[in-house]
């Protein structure tokens, strides 16, 4: 004689499996795209993004706590540049810079561009006609140097090259135009003052000198 068996489901334990089954499932994959990708709208990028986001004019946002812009060169022949850069938004540790960079990251590393927030209008502008100016959006020569107190120009040589350290100023202000010796005492072994005619000093191609 064959016995039946008897299996016996509490209604607790039917609700129960309905509902893991009914549950909906969070799964994360990379999004791969296999053609053009055209956004009619803003885009924001990164871990703080919210449902929602408020763009203003933005067309792109990057936000969240660490921010980086890398550009990855996969090129594999040797006569093809592969240098990676990538654009640094602030440090990464705690009491670091607030500033934007140009990195160099593999296979040369540095950083051979830097700006600092709370910086100054115009610390650097390069203008339609190729002047520069330190200082001033208005320059009128091919490096025009502003500021409210002596504006100054430094020549350092560090060492770094095996030569002695040597550093040397050239400035001017209301009183006089001077070159400094900043790295002996900074005395200023030539001075020029305003208002001095045309010719006060004069160095010929053969080496004479005229005065006045």
């Amino acid at each position: 004689m064959v016995r039946k068996r008897t299996v016996g489901f509490t209604t607790g334990a039917i609700a129960a499996t309905i509902g893991l089954l009914a549950a909906p499932l969070t799964v994360s994959a990379d999004q791969v795209i296999l053609d053009d990708l055209i956004v009619d709208g803003s885009i924001c990028a990164g871990f703080d993004c919210v449902n929602g986001e408020s763009f203003g004019f933005d067309t792109l946002r990057l936000k969240e706590n660490n921010l980086r812009i890398k550009a990855q060169d996969t090129s594999s022949s040797a006569s093809f540049p592969t240098q990676d850069w990538q654009i640094t938004f602030n440090e990464t540790s705690n009491g670091g810079a607030n500033k934007f960079s140009i990195d160099a990251i593999a296979p040369s590393s540095g950083t051979p561009f830097t700006i600092e927030a709370s910086n100054q209008n115009h610390a650097l502008y390069v203008d339609d006609g190729g002047r520069i100016g330190l200082g001033t959006s208005t320059p009128v020569v091919q490096l025009h140097v502003k500021d409210g107190n002596t504006p100054t120009l430094r020549l350092e040589q560090d060492g770094t090259s095996g030569f002695t350290p040597q550093t040397w100023d050239v400035a001017g202000n209301e009183a006089n135009f001077f070159i400094r010796d900043a790295t002996n005492g900074s005395t200023l072994p030539f001075r020029l003052f305003p208002t001095a005619p045309s010719n006060s000093l004069t160095i010929q191609g053969d080496g004479d000198i005229g005065v006045g």
